[in-house]
Parts: C-alpha cells; sequence; structure tokens
C-alpha cells in the first residue's frame, strides 16, 4: 500500500517553507511548465437523491440573493437529480466556515446530496456527502507524479488556501511512480 501524506507532510518532504508559500509556488511551477492556468473559480457536482431536493436547491441557489451573489447553479440534462454549482474561489469554500455556502441550505431546507469534484488537468478528486448541513464521510485525494509533480500541486490553489482547509477537507496526497519515456 502507497503511504499517504498529509499537505504539511508532503510540503517537509518536498521542503516547502508554509502552505501558502507551497501553494503559491506550485501553481507558479504550473503555470510555468504548461503555460496555462486553473479555471479562477470551481464547479462541484451535488447530487440529490430525489429530483424535489434538486429543484429546491436549484431555486434557492438560483433566486435567493444570498446566494446567487456568489454561485451561479445548472442543471445536468442526462440527470434531473444532479446540479453543477459554480463562483467560489476554492472547493473549501463551498463548504467552510464563511456562510452562506451549501451547507447553510442544506441545514435550512433539511436538504441531503453528495458532492463530487474532479479536478482537470490533475484528476485530484473530492467526494463528501451533506446532510442537515453537515459535511460528512468526505475525502480528498490527490496523486502526485514523482516526475511532473507541479500537474496535481499546481492546482492545490483550487482546493483550499492554508492547512486547515486541507484538513477540514481530510486531503491526503499520494505519490505515483511514473517512468520517463
Amino acid at each position: 500500500m502507497t503511504q499517504g501524506y498529509t499537505l504539511q507532510e508532503l510540503m517537509l518532504e518536498m521542503k516547502g517553507n508554509t502552505i501558502t508559500q507551497f501553494i503559491s509556488d506550485q501553481h507558479g511551477r504550473f503555470q510555468e511548465r504548461f503555460g496555462m492556468n486553473y479555471d479562477e473559480t470551481v464547479s462541484v457536482t451535488l447530487k440529490f437523491q430525489n429530483e424535489k431536493d434538486s429543484i429546491d436547491f436549484y431555486n434557492e441557489v438560483k433566486y435567493n440573493t444570498h446566494y446567487s451573489k456568489d454561485y451561479t447553479v445548472s442543471t445536468v440534462i442526462s440527470d434531473p437529480r444532479q446540479l453543477v454549482v459554480m463562483g467560489a474561489e476554492t472547493l473549501y469554500d463551498y463548504f467552510g466556515s464563511r456562510e452562506p455556502n451549501l451547507l447553510t441550505i442544506s441545514r435550512d431546507y433539511g436538504i441531503a446530496f453528495d458532492i463530487e469534484f474532479i479536478q482537470q488537468f490533475s484528476g485530484t478528486v473530492f467526494t463528501g456527502s451533506v446532510n442537515r448541513g453537515e459535511l460528512l464521510s468526505r475525502q480528498c485525494i490527490i496523486e502526485v507524479s514523482n516526475v511532473l509533480p507541479e500537474l496535481a500541486l499546481g492546482g492545490l490553489v483550487q482546493i483550499g488556501r492554508n492547512d486547515r482547509d486541507f484538513n477540514d477537507l481530510l486531503t491526503r496526497c499520494y505519490i505515483v511512480k511514473g517512468y520517463n519515456l
């Protein structure tokens, strides 16, 4: 089994100074190597148990000014029980301590849903469940290539801003051994 690291442990292993600086440095390396940037906002897919909850959640985000000023919501044509929410700068912003956020809607309306986030370029995955405003059974998995670590680590800017954010999302980093061709 591959050893997992917290972001703090990985940063120390890679000789970083602070989490904030490490995130910034890795994003800079990504931009330098690939000549592109991660999107400025993050989108998450929400999966509801039924259409009614999906519609109620959609209407709340779309028409309540507390949410509509920060978030954009769209439906998934292939499944009416799914929504895509966009607008937060980081994944943590959707579920963190600053309210109102997606947990607030769940708590206020008793709506349960599952969350899925798959990051472009890196394949970093976050999954979780929300029930009555509580973020449950969550995990964020970051697979870091030993050949091109900046591919995954450049996307840390979309996940969180500091060590607490990454710990709250139960982030684990795994080194994936690659081979030069």
